[in-house]
């Protein structure tokens, strides 16, 4: 029989992969990296403007997006417009609120040249179908197609055409 070698000891079998101690300190280690260099991009992009040099990075007022002047007021169009709607024989009835945030300036002109936007309005009835009255978004784009034409019916008068928002208040589809 063969003896071993009292000399020679036997070696521990090697492990794959990382010790044990190593794992959570290369978790930490990625972690913190991955932080840090989220942090590191928030700094770059919102340093500016923390710091207050932030209006040479700001993106400009879109042109079409006018700056509130004063409180949101509202103003009631007294007429029922009526129309019959283009493609039936059936007929639209609306009535309409305006809002504006151009104060009494806005006010006076809306109440001012209120002829002038009772005729753009129906002009722009005539031209409705009833699919443009079908759905809550079809509404929605009447009160957008209506709102510009008041502005237009304003801005051919000499105003700055201050409307933001059209609402109506009655719509009747018979």
């Amino acid at each position: 029989m063969a003896e071993a070698d009292p000399k020679v000891k036997e070696q521990p079998k090697k492990k794959k992969g990382l010790p044990a101690v190593l794992v959570p300190l290369l978790a930490c280690v990625l972690g913190a990296g991955a932080g840090g260099a989220g942090a590191a991009i928030a700094l770059i992009k919102f340093a500016p403007a923390l710091l207050g040099g932030g209006a040479a990075h700001a993106p400009a007022a879109a042109p079409h997006d006018p700056v509130p002047e004063g409180p949101l007021e509202y103003v009631e169009v007294d007429n029922a417009f009526t129309s019959n709607l283009a493609d039936s024989g059936r007929y639209l009835q609306i009535k309409i609120s305006l809002s504006t945030f151009g104060g009494p300036t806005a006010v006076e002109s809306i109440e001012k040249h209120k002829p002038a936007i009772v005729s753009a309005v129906l002009a722009a009835l005539g031209e409705v179908r009833e699919p443009d009255l079908e759905s809550a978004k079809a509404k929605d784009d009447l009160r957008e197609r209506l709102k510009g034409v008041i502005n237009s019916a304003l801005k051919s008068k000499g105003e700055p055409g201050g409307v933001e928002e059209v609402f109506f208040t009655s719509l009747v589809v018979q």
